[in-house]
Formats: structure tokens, sequence, C-alpha cells
């Protein structure tokens, strides 16, 4: 970490950015564009100057800088400073929420699409177990075997919990010795 020379506070640390390997020091101009590439995708500037029907040229004008900086700029994995994003923000008329790309989204959509089966087949397996309706249970079974059928893995996959965990006495705690007053007593009888 690096250390601020601001008078105030000589020894307080000042954070790396986003990567590790990149520290920026009060008073030099930070990494941009290409000096600062991320390993993954941090926006979708170019997704969107697409959509909007910007050209290269025009949005280089407006942002008042060469259209090679604006292409560095609008690759995925370039870590910008959110002034410059307010300025793309402004000139494409869009939220910032469509410029930036969630953390969440960056899953590999196989995964993503594990989770969901697994999630489905619980959800069978609890029907199975509960259902007394005899089209019910075979509604059920035939889901259970295209489930199967898609990943096999899932036959292992158990059904969604009916009942939390039970607690010993010895969990009770204090809770089992406080008693009400008389009154509440009565009054919860009534």
């Amino acid at each position: 970490m690096l250390e601020s020379t601001d008078s105030y506070s000589s020894a307080v640390p000042i954070p790396p950015l986003a990567l590790p390997d990149l520290a920026f020091i009060p008073g030099e101009t930070p990494p941009t564009g290409s000096e600062a590439d991320s390993r993954f995708p941090l926006h979708r500037l170019a997704e969107v100057r697409k959509a909007q029907g910007v050209s290269i040229a025009n949005l280089a004008r407006r942002l008042n800088m060469d259209a090679i900086a604006v292409r560095k700029q609008e690759k995925p994995t370039s870590d910008l400073l959110l002034s410059l994003l307010y300025k793309w923000r402004e000139i494409l008329d869009v939220p910032v929420s469509e410029l930036l790309i969630d953390p969440e989204d960056t899953l590999d959509d196989l995964i993503k699409s594990r989770a969901q089966l697994v999630r489905v087949m619980k959800t069978v397996r609890s029907i199975l177990e509960t259902a007394h309706e005899k089209p019910i249970q075979r509604m059920a079974q035939t889901l259970f075997d295209l489930l199967v059928e898609i990943m096999p893995e899932l036959c292992e996959v158990s059904a969604w919990p009916t009942v939390g965990q039970s607690r010993e006495f010895k969990d009770y705690g204090q809770a089992i010795y406080r008693r009400f007053d008389q009154s509440v007593e009565q009054a919860m009888m009534e």
C-alpha cells in the first residue's frame, strides 16, 4: 500500500484500485483504458453504444478525445473512472446500471442453470414426498424422470426440509427458566 502525502494525513494508507497490482497516488492521473485492464468484464459500453446507434467518431467528438482512446475505454475489461462513466451515460442517454455488469452476470451460465435445476429437483422431491393424490404423484414422477434425463446427478438431490432442526433440552437456554407473570398466564388461558 502507498501512503498519502497530504499534510493532515501523513500516515493514512490509501487502498489500491480494483486491481491489486495497480495503485494510484494522489496528484497523479489514475490509469484508464488499456493501462488498467481487468481480467473480467466490468461494463458494456460498446454494446450500449451500438444499440443506441452512436458512432465512435461522434462519441469521441462529444467526449473531447480521439477515437483510439474511446475504443480503449469501451473494451469491457477497461477500468474507468466514475466521472468518465457518467459522461458516457449522459451521451448514450441510459441509466448507469445499464452500462455496468452485475457480478452475478459473470457467473458461468452452466453454473446458473445447474443451480436452477437443483432447486427444481428439490421441489419435485418435496411434491413426491407430500402428495397423496395419484395424478399429482404421476406428474411429479414424470418431472423427476425428465430432470434426471437432463442431468443424471440430480437423482441424488433431496427434498426441501419440511421441519427446522429440532432442539435439544440444553439448547433452550435461559428461556426455559423464565416465567410469565400470573396475570399474563391467566389472560393466555382465557
